[in-house]
Formats: structure tokens, sequence, C-alpha cells
């Protein structure tokens, strides 16, 4: 590694940063990496993508608190993200039997979120009750995998729940299947989640009046090769 940082002009600390992914290299220096590494043309434009991306998404992100594993461990149930964003609705009332009904949950409930958000700095009193210390939240990339799939867990089933129970004109659940190239999965999660975050901009500005959640599921149908029953991503 030592030896590879000198040749790109870099110290050692910031290629460790860069390979751990905690550090977005610049156009030039990826330049660099790529010719030093000999990629192909299809690698080169891969890596030129995601390098783009991950600067768009780190300004986007700018400012925003993120959560360590412990913190997102914490709040992983899916009550405490609804709350947060609740809080940030113009029409909201810092009242406990008010956030019970809208998040049909119980004040019980509702009083343990308040408590649990208050105790890691997410949420304060102010003179006008609740409000969130944070606008945006993000998460690092090391979360541990049993915290992200009771949350998304959560959230699958609260998508059937949507979908057995709210009217279709206020919601969308639609599915499509197709035959899959796998070289192209990981191009099509980028999309994905440049088209979340799209549409997270899109609904956040105007008049916020309710809380909606985005689930976008893209699993294989066949078994995939190299794949295993039961087995955790």
């Amino acid at each position: 590694m030592r030896a590879f940082a000198r040749d790109l002009g870099i110290s050692p600390g910031r290629l460790s940063e860069i390979l751990g992914g905690g550090n977005i290299p610049g156009k030039r220096l990826t330049r660099r990496i790529i010719t030093s590494l000999k990629l192909d043309a299809d690698d080169t434009s891969h890596i030129m993508r995601v390098v783009d991306r991950q600067k768009k998404i780190q300004t986007e992100l700018k400012g925003a608190h993120q959560l360590d594993m412990d913190q997102f461990s914490l709040i992983a149930d899916r009550e405490n993200f609804s709350l947060l964003c609740l809080l940030e609705t113009e029409n909201f009332v810092s009242d406990i039997s008010w956030m019970a009904e809208r998040l049909n949950v119980s004040e019980a409930t509702v009083r343990d979120v308040l408590e649990r958000l208050s105790r890691l700095g997410l949420i304060k009193q102010g003179p006008h009750g609740y409000q969130s210390t944070h606008k945006d939240i993000t998460t690092s990339h090391n979360i541990p995998s049993a915290a992200i799939r009771e949350y998304h867990t959560q959230g699958l089933k609260h998508a059937t729940e949507s979908l057995l129970n709210v009217d279709p004109d206020l919601r969308d659940i639609t599915s499509i299947e197709m035959p899959t190239d796998l070289n192209k999965l990981k191009i099509a999660k980028e999309h994905i989640r440049d088209f979340r975050r799209k549409i997270a901009k899109l609904l956040e500005e105007g008049e916020t009046t309710e809380v909606y959640r985005l689930n976008i599921q893209l699993v294989p149908v066949t078994n995939v090769a190299g794949s295993r029953k039961g087995a955790h991503t």
C-alpha cells in the first residue's frame, strides 16, 4: 500500500481511506489510479461513474447527521424513523395522543420512542414542543446486518399491510419480472439509489402533511448460481 500510495503521489493514510470507502477521490486522482492499475474501458467507465455518483451523494448529504452502529441498532424499529419524519410535517402537533393516532401506534409506544430519540440527541423539546435536532439523518456503511434486516423486514410488512388496507389512489405498489444480465446488476442498483433520492427530494418540497415510505425491491426470482437457501445480505 505504501508503494502504491507513493506512485499515486498521496499518503498511505489517504489511500487506506479511499480503499475503505471513507474518502472519495477526485477525477484526477481517479484517473491516476485507473492508469496505475491498467484497467480496461469497461472498468474505467464503471469506476468513473461510481466516483461521480458518490461525489453527488456526498454533496447532497453534506451536513447530514450520521448515525453510528449503536445508534442505528437502538432505533432500527420503524416507528422511530416514522416519528422523526412526522416531526417535520407542517401540521405537526406536539401531543402524544395526536402522534399515536397519526402513526397508528399506542401512546405507550410514542412515549418510548420520544424517550429513546431524546436520549440519543435526535430530538429535543423547544418552546413549541418536540422538534428534530437534525433535518437529515444518514447511516454509516458498517451498520450491523441484523439491524438492517430487521428494519427492512418491518418495512416490507408495512407495505403488505398497505396493499391490503390502503386505497390504491393513496399508494403505488407495482412489480415487473424480466430476464436479467447479472453483469449489469451493480449499475441497476446505482440507478435505484439515484431514483430513491430524486423521489425523496420531489416529495419533501411543498406542503408536507403526511409521512410516506418508499420500498423498492429488486430480487432474484430464479435460483441464482452461487446463492444459498437462507442466505442473508
